[in-house]
């Protein structure tokens, strides 16, 4: 009796793991998930949790964070080769997104919409910097997303932050 208050979550928390839209077209899968968080609709999820959504005012549709952390090279190879997880969504053609799709899908709602927010996240947006001197170089820095306060920052190529991949809806 004293873990009756338990069941509303298992409840819930099985409802969310089940495998949703694991074939057909994006609209096809979207309908066999049928589950919408604001701009943000479920594509798919997998059995191992890995769930992707579509933003249905950029049409982008966004991946699980990768659960790994990678340097800046690394993001960039994770999205390129099939991401573990991915491959339910093959045809599509996975990328880091840049600094500005992750504020276009902040202001749409993917804070409260997709999951494993709260870490930092590779871009593929360079920070542009002037060069003071012709033949020292200044040191390589794309911008990071912080997605727990949902604002850019700095990054060096060479620190570690996490992934998550974006593809355009065909």
């Amino acid at each position: 009796m004293r873990y009756l208050y338990l069941l509303p979550f298992l409840i819930i928390s099985t409802a969310l793991a089940k495998p949703c839209g694991l074939q057909g077209t994006i609209e096809e899968r979207i309908k066999d998930c049928n589950q919408t968080k604001g701009n943000f609709v479920l594509v798919a999820a997998t059995e191992k949790g890995v769930e992707f959504y579509k933003d249905t005012k950029s049409k982008l549709i966004w991946g699980s964070r990768v659960p790994t952390d990678f340097n800046h090279y690394g993001s960039q190879k994770a999205c390129d080769d099939e991401v573990s997880g991915y491959e339910i969504l093959g045809s599509l053609k996975w990328r880091l997104p840049s600094i500005r799709e992750y504020e276009t899908a902040a202001a749409n709602g993917m804070k409260e919409a997709l999951p494993s927010m709260n870490h930092w996240f590779w871009s593929s947006t360079p920070v542009k910097r002037k060069r003071k001197y012709r033949r020292r170089a200044v040191p390589a820095s794309v911008y990071l997303w912080d997605g727990s306060e949902e604002k850019t920052d700095v990054g060096d190529l060479k620190d570690g932050a996490s992934v998550r991949c974006v593809a355009k809806d065909a």
